[in-house]
């Protein structure tokens, strides 16, 4: 099932926002920031140059923001070292996906940007 259509516009321009200010053009080359979203889900993702093909990227998962319809929130989501999505549970569900942005460009617990 997809994002009703006003959340998903608002979830793509603040991921945007969050990827255009994060992928700095003096390492563009090094490091850069995308991100995916896929039904009721958003990922951001980190990536970098291969270590054996430069010219292939790779994308490491940062973080992940899901969307409960029936309550209208979103809830954020980190990668335990299993590779496990488990939900940061000392941040609230929220109506605004921006707010749990700002919590991973903050990153007070350094569990999404390292």
């Amino acid at each position: 099932m997809p994002l009703p259509p006003e959340v998903a516009s608002v979830a793509e321009a603040a991921l945007r926002d969050f990827c255009s200010h994060h992928s700095s053009p003096a390492i563009a080359d090094q490091l850069r920031y995308a991100y995916e979203i896929n039904g009721l889900s958003a990922l951001l993702l980190e990536q970098r140059p291969g270590f054996m093909n430069p010219s292939e990227w790779t994308s490491l998962p940062v973080a992940k923001f899901r969307y409960a319809l029936a309550k209208r929130q979103w809830s954020l989501y980190w990668a335990d070292s299993n590779d496990r999505w488990r939900r940061l549970t000392n941040v609230p569900p929220t109506d605004d996906i921006r707010k749990l942005i700002r919590v991973v460009a903050d990153d007070p617990l350094s569990v999404f940007l390292g």
